[in-house]
């Protein structure tokens, strides 16, 4: 059985591809079935009010193709990436995995984001990936929402681990720093396909 995950939770990416398949199939199912409905109803006429009802379920599987667009050339992080992120966290950090943003510009796809402290610690293995447009979109959101968070994102291993070497093991936040951490929580949230 498939259970439900939150955005930014292990295996997310694969529920949500999961989940606008069937819904597309469903979507599509129904349509079809609504049409010949409508032909055995009328003498396999097909000017008919269920013609335009079926027609009508191309909508919702019109936006989700387009979804699955965005989230099917993606692939979910290993188990072994996972772990190894998780060994470098600490009490107060927060991990999103598998997140997909889209932009104006172009959807942009994260193995792993960290908030940390009062930064935000990247990772994309895929090498089709342009990280600086993504994090220049990051820092671009953060200042438009008035967030004073430092972005660094990285698509090698050794230098994300470096960079979690370099933050204070006594680092506390302080109430507007915790504040502004949620802030960008929330946006990250909201921008997850």
């Amino acid at each position: 059985m498939l259970s439900k995950k939150d955005k930014g939770e292990y295996g997310y990416l694969r529920y949500k591809k999961t989940i606008l398949i069937l819904f597309l199939i469903g979507i599509i199912m129904v349509s079809i079935g609504i049409f010949v409905l409508g032909l055995l109803l009328n003498k396999m006429e097909s000017r008919n009010i269920f013609t335009v009802a079926s027609i009508l379920g191309v909508l919702p599987a019109a936006k989700m193709i387009t979804l699955l667009v965005v989230v099917l050339p993606n692939r979910e992080i290993d188990r072994e990436e996972r772990d190894f992120i998780d060994t470098l966290m600490k009490r107060d950090d927060i991990v999103l995995y598998d997140v997909v943003f889209t932009s104006s510009e172009r959807p942009m796809h994260l193995d792993a984001v960290v908030l940390t402290g009062h930064q935000l610690i990247g990772l994309s293995t895929q090498k089709r990936d342009k990280l600086d447009k993504t994090e220049e979109y990051f820092k671009h959101e953060f200042e438009i929402r008035k967030l004073d968070y430092v972005c660094f994102l990285t698509d090698s291993k050794d230098t994300f681990k470096n960079r979690f070497k370099l933050r204070s093991d006594a680092e506390e936040l302080t109430e507007a720093q915790a504040a502004t951490r949620n802030n960008v929580l929330d946006f990250f949230r909201a921008a997850i396909v």
